[in-house]
């Protein structure tokens, strides 16, 4: 049986505000049913209503599912059922069937995933040809519009198109939507939001010109999509919207095997979909790669590698983006201990390899970063940014909130830490952090 200890467990919290509910939820009077054997973990939990939420988890990876109305994953009552767990208060006890029901779906979605239907004959491909030539000509149509709307735009100014309505933004995403084009679609929503923030954000221009420089050289390689190197042309698809299907991914794409940490983790959840990201890093090749997962009508998305732990598993990669996404192919049960975090010895160091991922994929808005022994500088008054000081004296500006600034500086006590996180261009965003040679933990 994987085991998992307190510290494991608050680290798969989406938030701060879950580690602490997740406490008062660790009682085992609130529980009935407790129970666990070498593969889960489950019980009822007694809530607001007159019937208790079922909840359990797999001991694997983590996966958990509660019957509770909470679109935080996980829970705070799978939060606290792991917390007990970790404290030795659940019995062995064998299998409930509402459990082998879940534990038998999660078996038989993986094993769909990854398999053809047989029954399903060979496919047609010229009939995959034409729904190709279609889709294009669709997304051809919306790259004119969506060219002949940013030059509009430019005439008009930054300053005019920050003051229109979230609708204004919104009808054009929808648009590329119907184009079969969800990446302009994306970035089109972050312009939106860039804007609807200007008047709390002084570099709100810099950061609107930034995406709309992207979002313009993406429509002008999709116009010269047959001139350009393969990986970048990957790229671009990808950020257009185009998809590899899962399956295609575990059958043919490029596999990884390493010892695999958690150097960084975050769930969204924007009232139809709820997200799961996790930076990856393998101990042996250093290849970082990130996990992307989705769930949508309030369920669970699939859990990536448990953090904490150092853990033994193969990776298929997805075309395109840099750095890449990857889908967890195999992974081992046992777990290591997490070692010493990784990273650079100055910012210079962590930022030269930039370059060559923008040369590749030149809309790489984030990218993970590791710098070891770095002293945390919190804002000199109103307005100043938080930094992060490497040894050499050069700083960096601190992209994070609260909880996250003041968990960093508690954390390093006044001394140096070695810290994971994301840079955007602007700002770094810790995500994971460790005092100085020592093994990590999440700080969101």
């Amino acid at each position: 049986m994987a085991a998992f200890s307190r510290d494991q467990v608050l680290g798969l919290a989406p938030d701060a505000a879950a580690a602490k509910a997740a406490q008062g939820q660790a009682i085992a009077a609130r529980w009935s049913a407790l129970g666990h054997d070498e593969g889960a973990v489950w019980g009822e939990c007694k809530g607001s209503g007159a019937t208790p939420y079922r909840c359990q988890a797999t001991l694997a990876d983590g996966a958990v599912r509660c019957s509770c109305p909470s679109r935080k994953v996980p829970c705070k009552h799978a939060l606290g059922l792991l917390l007990l767990l970790a404290d030795d208060a659940v019995p062995a006890a064998t299998v409930p069937d509402w459990v082998a029901d879940w534990l038998a779906a999660r078996v038989a979605r993986a094993a769909k995933a990854g398999t053809r239907d047989p029954g399903a004959g060979p496919a047609d491909p010229e009939a995959q040809r034409r729904r190709a030539a279609s889709r294009e000509q669709k997304v051809d149509g919306g790259v004119d519009e969506l060219r002949r709307w940013l030059s509009d735009l430019a005439r008009g100014g930054l300053a005019a198109a920050q003051a229109q309505s979230w609708l204004w933004w919104d009808q054009v995403a929808r648009r590329m939507i119907d184009a079969q084009a969800r990446g302009l679609a994306g970035y089109v929503r972050r312009l939106g939001e860039i804007a609807a923030v200007g008047g709390h954000r002084p570099d709100w221009p810099e950061r609107m010109l930034d995406q709309l420089g992207a979002l313009h050289l993406l429509c002008e390689a999709w116009q010269r999509r047959d001139e350009l190197p393969p990986e970048t042309a990957a790229a671009m698809r990808s950020r257009i919207g185009f998809t590899t299907p899962a399956s295609e991914v575990l059958d043919s794409g490029r596999r990884i095997t390493d010892s695999w940490a958690v150097l960084g983790q975050r769930s969204s959840d924007d009232g139809q979909l709820v997200t799961l990201q996790q930076w990856l890093y393998g101990e042996r090749t250093g290849a970082v790669v990130t996990y992307l997962a989705f769930a949508a009508g309030g369920g669970a998305p699939e859990p990536g590698l448990p953090p904490g732990v150092r853990t033994e598993a193969t990776v298929a990669l997805y075309p395109g983006n840099l750095p890449p996404r990857a889908l967890i192919a195999d992974q081992q049960a046992d777990a290591d201990p997490l070692g010493p975090m990784p990273g650079a010895a100055s910012w210079a160091e962590a930022l030269s390899g930039v370059p060559r991922v923008l040369a590749a994929d030149p809309w790489a808005d984030i990218i993970p970063l590791a710098v070891r022994g770095l002293t945390v500088l919190p804002s000199a008054g109103a307005g100043s940014p938080w930094l992060l000081r490497d040894e050499t004296g050069r700083v960096v500006p601190v992209a994070a909130g609260p909880d996250v600034r003041w968990r960093l500086l508690a954390l390093s006590g006044g001394r140096p830490v070695d810290v994971a996180g994301e840079w955007d261009g602007f700002g770094f965003s810790p995500q994971a952090a460790a005092p100085a040679g020592a093994a990590g933990q999440l700080l969101t």
